[in-house]
């Protein structure tokens, strides 16, 4: 079309069509604030990186993320909490962890119940869509989980050996609940650090040692500085990457936005656990050319079983007691529940924890 040739009243008229076409366009844009405590190098995070643009790419643009990481905007206990107030819309966090006293329900994920990351993973999904209960803990604090991706199992890097449960009566340890609960019952003195404070801790020698997910700890230099690497205790799968988004903002949403976002947040799970494990193979990678600086123990079956008797079934209790007086959950039933999904998914799980896959592949230290 020639505007030249039109009057002009004609072009002024197009002019403003113009403007409230750009500005309704402006308009249907989504702007979403992502945060979360730890840094882009982490399995979790690829997961979320791939979750954002693959959405950003199905929504045509129509939704945005800016990202914070490592604590940027918000720490590592005030990210659950960010949803209700509108500091972020979306977060992946650990409220299990980090909010203890709001998520008692999040620790039905107790230390030793499984060393399968996939296992654990599709279970603890699969509780939060067919547990009204856990489901609500979270949907009645602003919180809806788009999806959980699972860490890898808990390991340790300290500055002494740590082999035997007895090793453990003293020492001061970087631990969230609820493995914190486990060395506090072996006799440590676990200190809640976050992430990043936990690493600069244990540099700094503010804790003897620094227990993690397998692969973040190596990622996040801990072996670096505490020499003795170990699976401390053999306590499995404790802690899920939580990822949520603000409920009220979900549901203000347009249809056609929510059926995005849940159709990539059900793939998401599935590349949680790929991501995971190529984490996990490209740690044990790193270790193995470290091999001659690093000693590396994980528990013997004797030493394992003195763990057992001393930390699952008092959490257990304790965990129960909480429920039973903090919530109107049943809490054996959801115990059971869980446990029950987990050993369903182990029949054909095919991930192999960290250390075991480093003594496969590089021998004993």
């Amino acid at each position: 079309m020639n505007l030249r040739l039109l009057g002009r009243t004609t072009r002024t008229a197009i002019a403003a069509c113009a403007l409230v076409l750009c500005a309704n366009s402006a308009s249907a844009t989504e702007k979403f604030v992502y945060a979360t405590y730890f840094s882009d190098v982490y399995s979790a995070s690829k997961t979320d990186l791939w979750f954002m643009a693959e959405i950003e790419k199905r929504s045509g643009g129509e939704i945005k993320f800016e990202k914070f990481w490592n604590q940027s905007l918000v720490k590592g206990a005030e990210l659950f909490p960010a949803l209700r107030s509108g500091a972020a819309d979306v977060v992946n966090g650990a409220p299990s962890g980090y909010n203890v006293r709001e998520y008692p329900l999040a620790n039905v994920l107790l230390p030793l119940t499984s060393q399968k990351a996939d296992a654990v993973a599709l279970a603890w999904n699969k509780l939060y869509a067919e547990n009204a209960a856990f489901r609500n803990e979270f949907e009645s604090k602003g919180a809806k989980v788009l999806y959980a991706g699972p860490w890898a199992e808990n390991s340790i890097w300290s500055r002494k050996p740590l082999v035997k449960a007895d090793d453990y009566k003293g020492i001061r340890i970087r631990a969230v609940p609820p493995i914190a609960d486990a060395y506090s019952a072996l006799g440590s003195t676990p200190v809640a650090l976050t992430w990043p404070d936990g690493l600069e801790g244990l540099q700094r020698g503010v804790v003897d040692a620094m227990t993690g997910p397998f692969d973040s700890t190596v990622l996040g230099g801990a072996h670096e500085v505490g020499k003795f690497g170990a699976d401390g205790g053999a306590f499995g799968i404790y802690a899920m990457a939580v990822v949520a988004i603000s409920l009220d903002r979900y549901k203000k949403l347009s249809e056609k936005h929510r059926k995005i976002i849940d159709e990539v947040s059900a793939e998401a799970l599935k590349m949680s656990l790929k991501f995971n494990d190529e984490s996990v193979g490209g740690v044990v990678d790193k270790l193995c050319g470290m091999k001659d600086k690093l000693s590396i123990s994980i528990t013997s079956p004797e030493e394992f079983e003195k763990v057992r008797k001393v930390a699952v079934a008092p959490l257990q209790e304790a965990w129960l007691k909480r429920v039973k007086t903090e919530t109107k959950a049943d809490g054996r039933a959801m115990l059971d529940q869980f446990l029950g999904y987990v050993r369903e998914f182990e029949m054909s799980s095919t991930y192999v924890p960290g250390f075991e896959r480093y003594f496969q592949k590089c021998g004993k230290s």
